[in-house]
């Protein structure tokens, strides 16, 4: 049986993981940070979980609207980073934001690896 992870170690264990990770934090939809993890230098990945949130409201809402079933995971590209965000329950997510640089694909096999840890942690 694996032993029980912090959330600060799962989001470490998470970008530190992918060449190119940046930073992650696992919010309540509230906007509330649970814990955050920033590998080097200073990222405000807080601000960036809580704007987000925003926009994961909206594309739950079409997706209702649609009948395309419940959102699992949302990634965005911007000009500066990627921001993958995976849903963990209705009331929680994981942000985690990448380099253009960083296999994306290895990201995102990272974030569902940090997802079922983090769920056990949450205990859902």
């Amino acid at each position: 049986m694996e032993n029980s992870m912090s959330f600060l170690e799962i989001l470490k264990e998470m970008v530190d993981g992918v060449e190119g990770g940046v930073a992650a934090t696992v919010m309540g939809m509230d906007g509330l940070a649970v814990q955050q993890y920033i590998s080097a230098g200073e990222y405000d990945v807080e601000t960036v979980g809580v704007e987000y949130g925003k926009v994961i409201d909206e594309i739950k809402n079409a997706s209702t609207l649609l009948n395309l079933g419940e959102i699992e995971e949302i990634m965005v590209t911007t000009k500066g980073k990627d921001v993958l965000l995976r849903m963990l329950a209705p009331e929680y997510y994981i942000a985690f934001v990448v380099n253009h640089e960083a296999n994306l694909g290895k990201a995102r096999y990272f974030l569902r690896k940090a997802a079922v840890k983090a769920r056990k942690e949450l205990a859902l």
